[in-house]
């Protein structure tokens, strides 16, 4: 269900006329031509882009003023669909033209819009690279990325002190330049060998400096080897450029950070959500980097301190002094307790009897009925389960189908001899 909006809405919409939004410039050429055609004052255009805000649209939609029924605005039901439906509606509502009218350049550069909270797939078809590397060279370059920056920022708190004078910007490239030279991190080398088959015919290296090697004592040396991958990879990242769901994803941020009490986003950063995902691009190759030589001294190095870090002891056992209270271990009868609540009966071991007995002591029991069970007969006779079966086996059958399934009944030939004897 949707809630009246208050009668100012509408005088919000009509205030609401601001920039167009980021990544609208082919709508905004398509909807120009057709608003020239249809000889609609200048100040339409500005106030239809408008329309593109989210905000804008949803208050156009809740108006009073409004005419048309379908589709109806839910707070709930926000999607880029939904919002291109508004969006015609609205624009047909405010030039007095029918849907149908809109020309198909219109729809269709409606359709290349990035509406803020839609996923961004423009950059889909572009060709990426996965590559994994060693643990220890990830260390090494994220080292390096930290000490860059802090080396940035302790110059950007030197340069606020000094003067402000023409020389200061010559020493600020000089000094840019000498931090982008030390931002190399390595170098990566295509061998290309054309009489080599398809699969075979790049090999791909990677050497890294010969200064950050050092100061890490890992390999420079790496080959990368290529891995097949059936399944399809593609590449997020939460950055948005030049689109009006960065746009609006930025003034959300602000307001939130605003009403959190913080004066900007900057200042917000640990309490505010992250931006939204964006399809950077297809994995078009993927690359695992292993050390060009497993001889190399560097290389065992890094296999040792690995091996010892490994090894090494996280729990330490210390002597303990001063008095110390000894608490004896509970039973197992105080530990484990029946979920039933019910005590544990205690099973008796039955003593063997002679088999001479024993058969005897089954006669009587096959003379008083004809049918036993075999758990009938271990209550009977009292003897262990595998010992019982071993005799009754020779003297009796088990019904294996029939009425009387699962039944021990005594063989034909002691049925007939103890006919004979009752005789």
């Amino acid at each position: 269900n949707v809630k009246d909006e208050p009668d100012d809405v509408k005088a919000e919409l009509e205030d609401a006329v601001e920039a167009p939004p980021a990544g609208s410039e082919q709508l905004r050429s398509a909807l120009s031509d057709f608003l020239v055609k249809r000889k609609a004052p200048g100040g339409k255009l500005n106030a239809l882009l408008s329309l593109l805000n989210p905000i804008n649209l949803r208050a156009g939609a809740l108006a009073k003023t409004t005419k048309y029924k379908t589709p109806r605005w839910a707070d709930d039901a926000v999607t880029p669909p939904q919002l291109r439906a508004h969006w015609r509606m609205q624009v047909c509502e405010s030039l007095s033209c029918k849907e149908t009218e809109l020309p198909e350049t219109v729809t269709a550069s409606l359709k290349t819009f990035l509406w803020p909270g839609a996923l961004d797939t423009t950059r889909g078809e572009h060709l990426a690279w996965l590559v994994k590397v060693p643990g220890f060279v990830t260390k090494a370059w994220r080292a390096t990325a930290e000490a860059l920056e802090k080396a940035d920022e302790l110059f950007v708190g030197e340069d606020d002190d000094a003067d402000g004078g023409d020389g200061g910007d010559e020493d600020t490239k000089k000094h840019t330049s000498d931090e982008n030279d030390k931002e190399l991190l390595g170098y990566m080398r295509i061998a290309v060998d054309p009489f080599a088959p398809p699969e075979k015919r790049q090999k791909h290296f990677l050497t890294l400096t010969t200064a950050q090697a050092d100061e890490f004592a890992i390999p420079n040396k790496y080959d990368m080897q290529t891995t097949s991958e059936d399944r399809p990879i593609h590449v997020f990242s939460d950055v948005r450029e030049n689109t009006a769901a960065a746009a609006a994803a930025a003034a959300g941020r602000e307001r939130a950070a605003r009403a959190a009490g913080f004066a900007s986003a900057k200042d917000a950063t640990h309490v505010l959500p992250a931006d939204d995902f964006i399809l950077e691009g297809r994995v078009s190759e993927k690359f695992d980097v292993r050390p060009a030589s497993v001889t190399d001294e560097a290389y065992r190095q890094v296999s040792l301190r690995r091996m010892e870090e490994a090894t090494k002891k996280t729990r330490v056992v210390g002597d303990v002094k001063g008095p110390q209270r000894v608490v004896p271990l509970p039973t197992n009868r105080n530990v484990v307790k029946r979920l039933d609540g019910k005590e544990e009966v205690k099973k008796t071991k039955h003593e063997r009897m002679e088999k001479a007995g024993l058969e005897n002591k089954l006669m009587g029991l096959f003379e008083r009925r004809n049918l036993w069970t075999f758990k009938q007969l271990v209550e009977e006779t009292k003897q262990p389960a595998v010992w019982l079966k071993e005799v009754v086996t020779e003297l009796a059958v088990l019904n294996r189908r029939g009425p009387n399934t699962g039944m021990w009944t005594l063989k034909d030939m002691y049925k007939r001899k103890g006919a004979g004897d009752a005789k």
